[in-house]
């Protein structure tokens, strides 16, 4: 072991400061010179590629996000004019149901006067028919009256007085009783 360690230990010193660490410098250098063509070979094919796709989704992600807020807000839009439509469709129809109970109620008084008209007209036109009646009535009597008056007058002056004066004075004997 003795020999081992002693081999080692000129190697380190042939190595420089490096060799302590355990550390190959020809070695070191070979994969470090790898790694930098990995990594170019990475950055070339892999890494600008997968920024590219995830720019472009940032980039739809924002576009959608901007829809997004554009729909809501257009939904609020349509929801207060949707509020503002019913309210002036309410306000509308209780108008229009206004209008439709003031035209019903003027149309009613319309139809109550014509019918009070009527009325009026029929018992105006049956009153002068009454009276019409009762005028002819009491002519009719006057002239039955007249004729019993002048029948009984004839049967009491038997024929001393003649007929036109019989006639004359039963018609003022029946003007004075009525």
């Amino acid at each position: 072991m003795s020999q081992e360690v002693q081999l080692a230990a000129e190697a380190t010193q042939a190595a420089g400061g490096i060799g302590t660490l355990g550390i190959n410098l020809k070695i070191f250098l070979a994969q470090l010179f790898n790694f930098a063509i990995v990594l170019l070979v990475l950055w070339k094919w892999a890494y600008k590629p997968i920024v590219k796709i995830l720019e472009e989704r940032q980039v739809k992600i924002e576009k959608s996000v901007k829809q997004a807020d554009a729909i809501e807000k257009r939904v609020v839009e349509i929801e207060k004019e949707q509020h503002t439509l019913i309210a002036t469709a309410k306000s509308e129809a209780a108008k229009i149901l206004d209008e439709t109970r003031a035209t019903a109620d003027e149309r009613k008084k319309v139809l109550l006067g014509k019918a009070r008209e009527e009325v009026q007209a029929v018992v105006i036109q049956g009153k002068a028919q009454l009276e019409n009646q009762k005028e002819q009535m009491i002519l009719e009597a006057k002239e039955e009256i007249a004729k019993i008056a002048v029948e009984a007058a004839r049967k009491i002056l038997a024929e001393t007085v003649d007929e036109k004066k019989a006639q004359k004075l039963a018609e003022a004997v029946v003007d004075e009783m009525v």
